[in-house]
């Protein structure tokens, strides 16, 4: 083949796949109208409590939004497959590749999240206002397993409190952790999963008491350099 023919071919390459990146982010809006319109038909049928064909929640909240909430809980960079497993384990069990990937593009185009490179995103880090106050929004997997993430707050914490991934190996310097209304514990940091390693039962116990649900936020307070506090944000 020529250089002529190659060129030209590399043309109408270049032509189709700017065609293809336009209908590729089209096709997210075009999927949160329809869930938009799925979930709002589903409030209007009396009695009707399961969730409408596709996966679309009776209660009208949306997989963009979820997708957005999961990318701020995990605070770091995810690759589709990542995100994908985040909302199963957040109660989205029938999320598809090509669903999942279309709206990924639909918020990086519209700048609710960041394109860090080809099929992988993260959040737009908002900066917080208090030094010594962080506040977390909370997934529906923070609360089926009783956790937080902390990947995003790591500096806030001081270094040697962050421990290995496995306790027996190197356990962090402690914290006193006091948990509004409910006890205090002393844990360290996970290094791996980036969490408090305390989880479960105190956690379930503080969310249950103030009537937690995915959406909604904690802070959590430094009380002095190896003590904090954590109470629900109205």
């Amino acid at each position: 083949m020529d250089t002529d023919a190659l060129r030209a071919e590399l043309e109408q390459v270049t032509t189709e796949l700017a065609t293809a990146r336009v209908e590729y982010a089209s096709l997210g809006a075009k999927i949160a109208g329809l869930e938009a319109r799925g979930a709002a038909l589903s409030r209007a049928i009396p009695g009707d409590s399961t969730s409408a064909p596709g996966g679309i929640s009776v209660i009208g909240k949306y997989r963009t939004d979820d997708i957005v909430e999961v990318l701020q809980a995990a605070g770091m960079e995810m690759p589709i497959n990542d995100v994908i497993a985040a909302l199963r384990d957040a109660g989205r069990p029938d999320e598809t590749y090509d669903n999942v990937s279309a709206d990924l593009a639909y918020l990086a185009e519209r700048g609710r999240i960041s394109r860090i490179r080809r099929g992988v995103y993260s959040a737009i880090n908002d900066p917080q206002a208090d030094p010594d106050r962080i506040v977390i929004s909370l997934t529906q997997g923070n609360l089926n397993h009783g956790h937080v993430y902390l990947a995003r707050h790591l500096d806030f914490f001081p270094a040697d409190t962050i421990g290995a991934n496995n306790k027996q190996t190197r356990a962090g310097t402690a914290l006193t952790v006091h948990f509004d209304g409910v006890g205090e514990a002393e844990t360290d940091i996970d290094s791996q999963h980036k969490i408090f390693r305390l989880r479960g039962r105190i956690w379930r116990e503080f969310f249950q008491r103030h009537g937690l649900r995915a959406g909604d936020k904690v802070a959590i307070q430094r009380v002095s350099e190896y003590e904090y506090r954590i109470l629900p944000v109205s």
